[in-house]
């Protein structure tokens, strides 16, 4: 049933601001393309109203601060964006009036973004303000607005499980900040809405998390016909921490949830999110218990992100736990690890925001349309509270915004690399039980953000085959192979790699999570080159709904060369490359010596008086001598590799080591820092330096160089790439580490 305000829409209205004409505008509205986006009003609305008998206006949504006057006479006062708001009229029934609506948005001087409840908007461009929701002139015996009783609830809690409808579930969920460039304002119409459930479903989701905002009544009814479910969070984010401004938060909040609670599909709330220091745990305990109170929903979170992974008071409240993980690759498995339930008290986690990974948008069509969010005037792009505003900067100087192979072969590199990275996640959180669901960060790019799903042109950056895999009902994964080792007189944490093997035997266990209680039989395949190299069967395996377990084990034998493994298990597929690499000799490196303080190297016996493989840079290398430095420390600059970057591939030393664009084979030897420019610069005064290997900020386009060509005499590669691995779940030492070994003799020979 549509939300009852109806018949007449009011959407002619008369806009006047400062120093301008009055103007016609349709409503809903924003002004802030109308002037600039520091101005905060006032913006003055009027419309003239036949009025009938039992009339009311209602007014869906209004940024920030309303008064409303009918014919000059101040009949109302109402703040806050999110919430309608009403206006009985039978004082002026059968009457012609004007109305008119002085509006003042949130994020300038009188309602500070932090002071209000203005969510996150105000942080991915800026603040809006306006009629942006629809007017109603609606005919009611009673006020249109008073809220509904809460709906059943359809979602239930069996330890650290979910059910929906009384049925096994879990959370796939993706997020939006709301953000709608080409209106302006969080209220898309009904076909925007209907094309992105059409996306949404395709790509395997299940959920649509409202990440501080809210959507139109009529978006979360779309929703809910389409079998899709809504996770909403509330719109506190790093609140003032003034006790008038949270006291009329809190009022704000409750009138919100009032209006909201009916809608069944809402199976989740959150109060707010990574809040720290900002709301007292007396404030968090409050809300969370008036959201449960005034829903009765089993899911409700005082916090999403939590106190552990933010900060502030560590006591939480709510009825499950919620985690925002933001990590490099190698580190997500143990940081899964790392919070999991364990002896707490047994509730579901929910991943609330994470595995997002920026790629490189399509910045020559950006330079060529100039949307007003990449702007450099501020009157259309201000930087208000925005922490990130970058875009500006590079966009009229970077080599990347213009059209041609760069732009595009980095397009395609980062769009793969973001692929493997969260197939490589999500079924990574698939094989462990406690997890109960995710919500992916995020729907579309924005302006501070290229991790959408769809980019800014709303097209899919991946196809729903590249997901069904890892976001759907049916996963199947990889089980790690654990291999501590010894070190220093005791075992450490330590894995193999899956991907990559010294020839002879390759061996993986493989897991699944199913959506429902199945019994049925794993098939699996090797394929090379060529062709089928080993296959097998596994049968019989009984895999009860959500609960991880493995389905068989698969060995071959193989020789060096590019593979891919295919496995099949109760209708659901999946697939991973892998590279089998020639044995690393005993005596292969002898004659090598070392220069390792670090210990990095401890397993590669050393002990020549020929080329150098150092662990650290030193000024007094000796550049007659072949020289191999690993930098981890000193002349480094902190980065992910996974995150955030891209990747150019330079010369022909790719050649050798085939791995370009190959992301399997970075997992075991990525690092997490670039080589210093200083120290680039400084041997570039005596060397030629080519630079292998360049990282690209796709955040900044700043270009960094993690492998470089120095042309001493000797012959010198500098790299803060790992060939020893230990890294998260990268292998410990080179010995342990096939790929490691293949970059050592790519760079030896």
């Amino acid at each position: 049933m549509r939300y009852p305000y109806g018949p007449v829409n009011l959407d002619r209205w008369t806009l006047t601001l400062p120093d301008q004409p009055p103007r016609e505008v349709a409503v809903p509205h924003a002004f802030d393309r109308e002037t600039s986006v520091r101005f905060e009003g006032p913006a003055v609305y009027s419309t003239v109203v036949e009025v009938p008998e039992g009339a009311w206006l209602v007014f869906e949504g209004v940024s920030y601060q309303a008064q409303v006057s009918v014919n000059g006479e101040v009949v109302c006062r109402h703040e806050g964006i999110w919430d309608a708001f009403s206006v009985p009229l039978d004082r002026w029934a059968g009457q012609r009036v004007e109305v008119s609506v002085r509006v003042i948005k949130n994020g300038g001087s009188t309602f500070p973004v932090k002071s209000v409840l203005s969510g996150f908007l105000p942080y991915v461009f800026h603040s809006f303000g306006g009629l942006f929701r629809p007017v109603r002139l609606v005919v009611s015996s009673s006020d249109p607005v008073t809220p509904k009783p809460a709906a059943t609830p359809r979602i239930s809690v069996d330890g650290s499980r979910l059910l929906l409808d009384g049925k096994p579930w879990m959370m796939r969920g993706v997020l939006t900040w709301g953000w709608y460039p080409e209106i302006g304002r969080p209220d898309p119409d009904e076909a925007t809405i209907q094309e992105e459930i059409e996306t949404i479903r395709s790509l395997g989701f299940n959920l649509v998390k409202f990440c501080l905002w809210m959507p139109s009544h009529r978006h979360l009814e779309l929703l809910a016909a389409a079998g899709l479910e809504a996770w909403i969070e509330l719109p506190l984010w790093a609140p003032s921490p003034e006790p008038a401004h949270q006291a009329a938060m809190s009022e704000e909040l409750r009138r919100i949830v009032l209006q909201y609670r009916h809608h069944p599909n809402i199976v989740c709330w959150t109060v707010g999110c990574e809040l720290s220091h900002e709301t007292p745990a007396a404030v968090r305990r409050q809300l969370t218990a008036m959201v449960r109170d005034l829903t009765g929903c089993p899911l409700v979170k005082d916090n999403s992100g939590g106190a552990e992974m933010y900060g502030g008071d560590l006591r939480e409240y709510g009825t499950f736990y919620d985690f925002h993980p933001y990590c490099d690759t190698p580190f997500y498995p143990v940081v899964l690890d790392a919070m999991e339930q364990g002896p707490r008290k047994p509730m579901p986690i929910l991943l609330g925001e994470f595995n997002d990974v920026d790629v490189h948008r399509d910045l020559p069509h950006l330079a060529a349309t100039m949307p007003y969010w990449a702007s450099t005037d501020p009157d259309l792009n201000d930087q208000g509270v925005r922490w990130q505003h970058d875009l500006p900067g590079f966009l009229p100087v970077t080599r990347f915004a213009r059209p041609g192979e760069h732009h595009e072969r980095l397009m395609e590199s980062t769009r793969t690399k973001a692929l493997f990275m969260r197939k490589f996640v999500h079924e990574a959180v698939r094989s462990r039980q406690d997890y109960a669901g995710y919500v992916i960060t995020g729907w579309r790019d924005t302006p501070i953000s290229t991790a959408g799903v769809v980019d800014d042109q709303l097209q899919p950056r991946f196809s729903p085959e590249d997901m069904r895999s890892w976001n759907s009902g049916d996963c199947l994964f990889i089980i790690p192979t654990r291999r501590p080792p010894w070190v220093r007189g005791g075992n450490r944490v330590g894995y193999l790699d899956p991907f990559a093997f010294e020839e002879g035997p390759v061996f993986w266990k493989i897991g699944a999570s199913l959506e429902r209680t199945r019994t049925s039989t794993l098939e699996w395949r090797i394929r090379g080159l060529s062709g089928t190299v080993a296959s097998g069967v596994w049968t019989d395996v009984r895999v009860e709904a959500f609960q991880p377990i493995e389905v068989g084990e698969i060995w071959a034998h193989l020789p060096p060369g590019e593979y891919r493994l295919e496995v099949v298990f109760a209708g659901a597929t999946n697939a991973w490359s892998f590279g089998v690499e020639p044995a690393l000799p005993n005596d292969r490196w002898h004659e090598w010596q070392k220069d390792d303080p670090l210990r990095r190297f401890e397993d590669l016996p050393m002990a020549g008086s020929g080329p150098l493989l150092a662990s650290w840079w030193r000024e007094d290398f000796d550049p007659s001598q072949r020289t191999l430095v690993c930098l981890s420390e000193g002349e480094v600059e902190p980065c992910p590799f996974w995150r955030e970057a891209g990747y150019e591939f330079v010369g022909d030393f790719w050649n050798r080591l085939p791995w370009a664009h190959q992301w399997h084979r970075w997992l075991a030897v990525s690092g997490d820092s670039a080589i210093s420019e200083a120290l680039l610069h400084r041997l570039e005064q005596k060397y030629k330096v080519e630079r292998t290997l360049v990282r690209v900020d796709v955040r900044t386009y700043r270009e960094t160089c993690l492998l470089a060509r120095v042309h001493t005499p000797g012959g010198m590669w500098l790299t803060t790439l790992r060939p020893d691995g230990g890294l998260g779940v990268q292998p410990v030492g080179v010995s342990r580490n096939p790929s490691g070994f293949a970059l050592l003799r790519a760079l030896a020979d």
